[in-house]
């Protein structure tokens, strides 16, 4: 696992983005705990980051898709999955697999 940032960086208003090697990664905050995804949407690459979150479930600004973030499923296609990374908190550190979950 890699650090890539600090719990006290992460906000329920915004996410965190962070490079994981050559893939761009968002750490979003979900019921107090980080959870991390890829940056840009499956379904049309639109950006994340500019989504809308509401509870667990992430719309993204393009086209409306809608994620969970716990589970990574979309609601528009139950065979479109947003990829997800596992999350360990270690003290204030916020580590991330390398290899999607």
């Amino acid at each position: 696992m890699m650090k890539v940032g600090e719990m006290s960086e992460l906000s329920a208003e915004k996410p965190l983005r962070v490079s994981l090697g050559s893939e761009k990664i968002l750490i979003f905050l979900v019921n107090g705990a980080p959870v991390a995804t890829a940056a840009r949407c499956p379904h049309a690459h639109g950006p994340l980051h500019q989504g809308e979150l509401c509870g667990t479930v992430l719309t993204c600004p393009w086209h409306g898709w809608s994620f969970d973030l716990v589970t990574g499923e979309c609601e528009e296609d139950p065979d479109l999955l947003l990829q997800r990374y596992d999350v360990k908190v270690d003290g204030n550190d916020i580590l991330v697999s390398q290899v999607p979950a």
